[in-house]
């Protein structure tokens, strides 16, 4: 008897643990298809592993991903914040990956008082003035200002050209930051050109470059367009230092188009695997390198950063307190994360940039700036 009325209570126990325990919703917004479609699988990536090692709150709550797929377009984008929102109540959205997408969401975050992680989305314009929307980069407007001063201060060279996507809001606010940044500094920025996103052939605008004697080439856009700008480049004799966002090496199609025409690029960046690891860093590297058989991408980490602290506010504030999660988010202190130690501030990251050169067609590291 005494035994059965044991079993019987474990049973209750057990079930009382049951229907204690809720299912917490993270909506995830990436581009796995369209143009920018590399970004997003290595954003999921990052995601994926962060969520395989921890798929639970501390107190037992299971934590289910929500994915949509916003197809590298911006309608898609704010289609998907609503369809999460409205439909799938989650606590909090991490995505998307590229700055137009993300302004496509930021209103109906604020609206809906749904914090929206936009990770990697780097437009100032994404955080300006939002309650509701944090990044874990950092701004265009810091990235392009640490660009300037590699090229000014550091490499020591005057005469800019900006070779920049004017349909793209990411390419347009860093290079509106470099400008800026560097006519301050004393520099001249001697030609400015277009590289429309889906253009194949740039031999005009990199004529119309060389023929201006710049000390550097400034290219503030994505992998795709760059990797053909740097082969066009050496084909007709461009030889300058060329400086980049964290967008143009972003994915290994840079490398695999680029080749040797890539060597000795250098980027604005939030990682690099060579510079000093957290122990959650050095964890995340080695189930990264066994899983995907390739080196880590900055993208990841970011993204499971991102997914770091939107469990641990889930955790502080239970899944249902949506103010409190984005109030936690927003003005996380201290953060040990995969990428590094940071905080933010009003959702805006404060956290050193790495600069990485491209060398034998691979990352490496060169220095770290500090905000």
């Amino acid at each position: 008897m005494k035994k059965a009325v044991l079993v019987l209570s474990l049973v209750c126990g057990m079930l009382a643990s049951i229907l204690q325990a809720e299912n917490v919703k993270i909506g995830i917004v990436l581009p796995i298809s369209g143009a920018v479609g590399g970004f997003g699988e290595l954003g999921k990536r990052g995601i994926d592993l962060a969520h395989r090692a921890q798929n639970k709150t501390k107190d037992g709550d299971l934590i289910e991903l929500v994915f949509i797929d916003n197809k590298s377009d911006k309608i898609e984008s704010a289609n998907a914040m609503q369809k999460l929102v409205s439909s799938d109540k989650v606590s909090v959205v991490i995505g998307p990956m590229i700055s137009t997408n993300a302004l496509a969401m930021t209103k109906i975050a604020d609206d809906s008082k749904t914090p929206l992680i936009a990770p990697v989305a780097t437009n100032d314009r994404v955080t300006k003035g939002k309650k509701f929307v944090s990044r874990v980069s950092f701004a265009d407007s810091f990235q392009g200002i640490i660009a300037a001063n590699l090229a000014f201060k550091d490499l020591g060279l005057k005469k800019a050209a900006v070779l920049f996507d004017n349909s793209s809001d990411y390419s347009i606010g860093l290079a509106r930051a470099f400008r800026n940044q560097f006519k301050k500094l004393g520099g001249e920025v001697v030609i400015e050109a277009n590289a429309q996103a889906g253009t194949k052939d740039f031999k005009a605008q990199i004529s119309s470059i060389k023929a201006k004697n710049p000390d550097v080439l400034y290219l503030p856009i994505y992998y795709n367009e760059g990797a053909l700008i740097a082969v066009q480049a050496k084909q007709l004799g461009l030889n300058v230092p060329t400086i980049g966002g964290d967008g143009l090496v972003s994915n290994k199609i840079f490398f695999d188009v680029a080749k040797d025409a890539g060597n000795g690029y250098m980027v604005t960046d939030y990682y690099s695997t060579s510079a000093k690891q957290t122990l959650r860093g050095e964890q995340f590297l080695k189930d990264y390198e066994a899983t995907y058989k390739e080196p880590v991408s900055s993208f990841s980490v970011i993204l499971a950063d991102a997914y770091g602290i939107a469990v641990q506010a889930i955790e502080a504030c239970g899944a249902k307190d949506k103010v409190c999660i984005n109030d936690k988010i927003r003005n996380v202190k201290d953060y040990e994360g995969i990428s590094g130690k940071f905080s933010l501030e009003n959702g805006e990251s404060v956290r050193s940039a790495v600069i990485n050169e491209v060398k034998d067609g691979k990352l490496h590291f060169k220095t770290i700036v500090n905000p």
